[in-house]
């Protein structure tokens, strides 16, 4: 693998998470930094989707692939501690499989159409991701609840958070594609 394509997964990810992590601080201050908060979603939905974003730009599908488990397992065993159950598995895997579901439909989309300017893609992002997100999640709450459907103040809250988060991932993206050649030359990266 060249390492041009190495720094640009680097600086697309950090950039997409950068943007996660400043929209979900302007709401939520410095709660999102902390683990055991609904909020520390701002700053591992903003780096997993803003990787899943630089997987799908620069590798090919059999390495997104693999990522996607690597991460799954990672997810698994960071926030379940010791015993993994089913109700968890279900929801890692909802959560990742929707978020990876946006960030597909976005890049294939919306990222490709070059009649949509810069930073009004994120909009689609946000229609995405917070759409996505919230029936995702509703299905999960459903499965795990045995209910027939979650409360309208636990929709508001998943849709909220799937919003702000699909903007600070789609504008964290969109800086870094318009600036990608100013920020290689800033960091004196030689590109091939």
């Amino acid at each position: 693998m060249k390492s041009d394509k190495i720094y640009q997964i680097l600086l697309l990810t950090f950039f997409g998470l950068l943007g996660s992590i400043l929209i979900g601080f302007i709401f939520f201050n410095t709660a999102i930094f902390v683990p055991t908060t609904t909020n520390f979603q701002f700053v591992m939905t903003g780096l997993y989707g803003s990787l899943f974003f630089s997987l799908l730009e620069y590798k090919n599908i059999r390495e997104q692939l693999f990522a996607i488990i690597i991460i799954l397992f990672l997810q698994l065993i960071i926030f379940t501690g010791r015993y993994i159950s089913i109700a968890y598995i279900i929801r890692d895997v909802f959560y990742l499989g929707g978020l990876f579901l946006s960030i597909k439909l976005y890049h294939l989309f919306i990222k490709r159409n070059v009649k949509i300017k810069y930073y009004l893609r994120s909009f689609a992002l946000v229609l995405f991701y917070g759409l996505i997100n919230t029936v995702f999640f509703s299905i999960v709450f459903i499965i795990n609840a045995d209910t027939t459907f979650p409360p309208m103040d636990f929709i508001y809250v998943v849709a909220k958070d799937g919003i702000l988060i699909g903007l600070g991932i789609g504008l964290g993206l969109d800086f870094y594609l318009q600036n990608e050649k100013h920020l290689f030359n800033l960091l004196k990266i030689k590109t091939a």
